[in-house]
């Protein structure tokens, strides 16, 4: 019973922020490189196909974006290792490995799920038939920044669940074919 409250809470908050969502998504114009030291990884979502449909997109146990269909968001971090995942209806995990000075592009590829669409995240690199698309795309689609303190509200109210997924990451789907890997060599030198 405390589960399907808290799913219907979540679900509430979310059909919430996606009626009012200039309220904590805002565009602003993309960035052509991140600042020195930095990584800058590119998230495009394309697909009208479940455009009402949100993903949640995570680094860890940080949320950094909830995305809709025809939108695309930047994430400036530290270089290194990050787990990223696309939560939907499905999990999409993401692991990544960053160099500084570097930009990444990720594809948010929509399909169809049991209940909803679901968000796969489909790792980028100059060689991917869909690169030359990414790069239109992430120009073409408004690129939203998001409200910290509405994203740190949602986070808190997901703590538990991210961290229950990450140890079954940890455990069952760590290194299985479930998790598509974006390489340091995959980003493009700024």
């Amino acid at each position: 019973m405390k589960r399907m409250i808290q799913a219907l809470v979540v679900t509430a908050l979310v059909v919430v922020l996606a009626g009012c969502g200039a309220k904590y998504m805002k565009v602003t114009p993309p960035m052509e490189s991140p600042p020195e030291g930095k990584a800058l990884v590119n998230f495009v979502r394309p697909s009208f196909f479940g455009k009402a449909v949100s993903a949640s997109i995570w680094d860890g146990e940080k949320l950094i974006a909830t995305v809709y269909g025809k939108q695309a968001f930047q994430y400036e971090c530290e270089p290194g290792k990050h787990l990223f995942i696309s939560w939907t209806e499905y999990k999409s995990p993401l692991e990544a490995d960053l160099l500084p000075n570097h930009v990444y592009y990720v594809l948010l590829r929509t399909r169809m799920g049991g209940w909803r669409a679901r968000v796969h995240q489909v790792p980028l690199n100059p060689n991917h038939e869909l690169w030359s698309k990414a790069l239109a795309w992430q120009k073409a689609l408004p690129n939203y920044s998001f409200d910290q303190a509405v994203l740190a509200t949602m986070e808190a109210e997901n703590k538990e669940k991210i961290r229950e997924y990450l140890r079954k990451y940890e455990s069952e789907i760590k290194g299985t074919k479930y998790v598509q890997y974006l390489r340091p060599e995959d980003g493009v030198p700024r």
